[in-house]
């Protein structure tokens, strides 16, 4: 958002601020037009693979491969962009799954190295015509 980044608490379903300024041109790859330049909310998906090789309860053998792991995260990845485009119409907002600055919020987020970016998702107003 404008203010700041910040991180989906699914425990408390609350947002926790992480990083302020106004860093929403990293939530668009480099090259892409800026699609949505005053949309006021994109979201982030990073990938934490810590917790899917190291998960309580049930554990499928599979994930401590690389490859199975890859197809887990980009799934959910997928199931959740579907959620938010299905919530932002029920809504009249527009919605765009896209690619992003990898690098950039990486390095602004300071991720580790078990923790990588995914994809972005702008969500805003339909433009009028």
């Amino acid at each position: 958002m404008p203010e700041g980044i910040y991180l989906y608490d699914a425990f408390h379903h609350r947002l926790l601020p992480i990083v302020t300024g106004d860093l929403r041109a990293l939530a668009i790859g480099q090259g892409q037009p800026n699609v949505g330049a005053k949309a006021p909310v994109r979201l982030i998906c990073i990938v934490d693979v810590n917790k899917l090789s190291n998960t309580s309860g049930y554990q499928e053998p599979g994930l401590q491969d690389p490859e199975i792991q890859k197809s887990y995260y980009y799934v959910d990845t997928g199931l959740i962009a579907g959620n938010v485009y299905l919530f932002a119409a029920s809504q009249g907002l527009a919605s765009w799954f896209h690619n992003c600055n990898k690098s950039g919020l990486t390095a602004k987020l300071n991720l580790r190295a078990d923790q990588r970016v995914l994809f972005g998702q702008t969500v805003g107003y339909p433009v009028k015509k």
